[in-house]
């Protein structure tokens, strides 16, 4: 649906008319019950989500809005080792036994431990996700663009998107899980003499503010670096990478530290333990962290999220895990199951990062701090390919701009040469929500 602000209606509202979620909580515990009564699977669960999103852009100085809600449910069950799993939207209370019965009919062999056990939550069960206003995202966007966009930095396009959402998850045993959540994201192009920069900012409240003004020193760095005269980076001098450039390297590292793909990757499972990476480098994934872009108490199959550290000092310590990816390695950990769309719980960071330490800059240095927007950034699997500009810094002093110059980075390769971690941890919506400080590393060698 597209509308204008203040437009409140919501796609697929009439199907959901007669549906509140609580009464729909109520439904899935019966109809899960009837189901394990019938058939006796050693686990069953089945897992409810409703979803209000709205998207502003703002587009050559016009305003679309996109407002919709999404019904969606998912059900996993297993006798001994047969495992099925099955998803659907919903358009009525009936559809619950619909997707039980289809997670039944797809029940294989396959591996995988128990289901994790479900802790008992709050009693208090929310009535729904927050509702959503068209009109006051409208303020917050023309808010925002003021606070966060450098004077006379041109807006090519913005979007500013709000997702609030009510999730429920029910077990064999009676047991239940209810949450919700709310989070905003305001991405924003620009567009300069070299091509176009990309940024946001991401909040889990609405009334975060204190990143704006990051923002914006972000994005006049960026336009005046890719503005003016410049030359070609001198292949001599360390690299150093500010925080906007070196996100989507550690997206890199973070998707390497998926359970799911170390299991496909033996000798990086076989490292657990082993000193991998200098002593410069720590990841820390923390759902509690006050700057990060997602909070979060317990994961998508219940566990309880806190943060887990997954390199300390160099050293792997392990991976990111669901149930299932737990299992297949032999891990005990687990607590990062989250699911997306119509898929299985799958690892996943909430708020991954590298830590910061502070490291004193080289004397001489190529420093990057705009990245130029591109289509990709791992066109192969562990290569990170970014197009970056900045300045030749002598002395502690910018003395000449450098053109944007194309990185091809091995992800392992690159953190394993890691020179230096600065103290400036930012985190990026448009690295999947990574945070990096400065990263410092060696000359760039093409090739």
């Amino acid at each position: 649906m597209r509308g204008t602000p203040g437009d409140e209606r919501t796609e697929n509202g009439d199907a959901h008319a007669a549906m509140e979620p609580r009464a729909l909580l109520a439904s899935a515990s019966a109809t899960l019950e009837a189901f394990t009564r019938a058939r006796t699977p050693t686990h069953a669960e089945l897992f409810l989500r409703v979803e209000r999103r709205l998207s502003l852009e703002h587009d050559a100085g016009a305003a679309t809005l996109n407002h919709g809600e999404s019904w969606d449910a998912a059900a996993r069950v297993a006798w001994d080792e047969r495992r099925g799993h099955a998803a659907l939207p919903l358009g009525s209370p009936t559809d619950l036994e619909r997707v039980l019965e289809s997670a039944e009919r797809h029940a294989a062999p396959g591996a995988g431990g128990p289901l994790p056990v479900l802790t008992v939550g709050p009693t208090d069960v929310p009535a729904g996700p927050p509702v959503l206003q068209p009109e006051r995202a409208a303020k917050r966007m023309e808010h925002l663009l003021q606070s966060a966009v450098p004077q006379g930095t041109l807006v090519q396009a913005a979007v500013l998107t709000q997702v609030a959402d009510w999730s429920a998850l029910i077990r064999e045993s009676g047991t239940r899980r209810v949450s919700t959540g709310w989070r905003e994201e305001l991405f924003i192009r620009c567009e300069t003499a070299r091509g176009a920069v990309v940024d946001a900012v991401a909040s889990a409240r609405e009334e975060d503010e204190e990143d704006f003004d990051a923002l914006r020193v972000r994005l006049a760095e960026a336009v005046e670096a890719l503005e003016g005269p410049a030359e070609t980076a001198n292949p001599e001098l360390p690299l150093v990478l500010r925080p906007a450039v070196a996100a989507p390297l550690v997206a890199g590292l973070i998707w390497l530290l998926r359970g799911d793909v170390a299991a496909a990757t033996p000798a990086l499972a076989r490292a657990v333990g082993r000193k991998v990476f200098p002593s410069v480098l720590g990841v820390v994934d923390d759902p509690h962290h006050p700057r990060g872009t997602r909070h979060r108490s317990v994961d998508d199959e219940g566990v309880p999220m806190h943060a887990q550290s997954f390199v300390e000092e160099g050293r792997l310590l392990g991976f990111l895990h669901s149930a299932s990816t737990a299992a297949r390695l032999g891990s005990t950990g687990g607590g990062r199951g989250l699911r997306a769309a119509s898929a299985p719980p799958s690892p996943e960071g909430v708020n991954p990062y590298v830590v910061p330490r502070g490291t004193v800059l080289p004397e001489h240095y190529t420093e990057l701090v705009a990245r130029v927007e591109t289509f990709t950034t791992m066109p192969r699997p562990g290569t990170v390919t970014l197009v970056a500009a900045g300045w030749e810094v002598r002395a502690g002093q910018r003395v000449r701009r450098v053109a944007p110059m194309e990185l091809d980075l091995p992800v392992l390769e690159t953190f394993r040469a890691l020179r230096g971690v600065g103290s400036d941890l930012t985190f990026f919506p448009t690295a999947e929500g990574c945070g990096t400080p400065t990263l410092v590393l060696p000359p760039y060698k093409a090739g």
